[in-house]
């Protein structure tokens, strides 16, 4: 069975792109358009890994992962991170706050999809 990924980004085009990359790569994808519907789909949904942009409306990076991981239902839930703001410090904070991978944008599919797949394999 296809491993479920939920892309949580407010850009369309890039969000349209990310999904076609992994779909294409065998995974099963969902995405939503801002942190507060990204949150909520986590919950109903119970993806296997969550794509995320850090800047969203409706909660940026930090406070969508503390939402996730304050809850029973998503607190396990693998989270990689798309940035354009290459701000070690941010960085250096979703990576303390357990976030698996986090990658500058504009990003390379391949590297995405390998990431992706090394963090499901363990």
């Amino acid at each position: 069975m296809a491993k479920r990924i939920l892309v949580i980004e407010d850009e369309k085009e890039i969000a349209g792109l990310i999904r076609e990359r992994l779909i294409d790569s065998g995974f099963e994808v969902d995405v939503t358009f801002d942190g507060y519907q990204g949150v909520a789909f986590a919950h109903s949904r119970s993806p296997d890994l969550i794509v995320m942009d850090y800047m969203l409306p409706a909660g940026d990076g930090l406070s969508v992962l503390n939402k996730l991981q304050t809850s029973i239902k998503t607190r396990y839930i693998p989270v990689v991170v798309l940035t354009g703001a290459g701000n070690e410090t941010i960085k250096k904070k979703l990576l303390e706050k357990g976030v698996k991978a986090y990658m500058q944008k504009p990003y390379d599919g391949e590297a995405l999809v390998s990431t992706i797949n090394k963090i499901l394999a363990k």
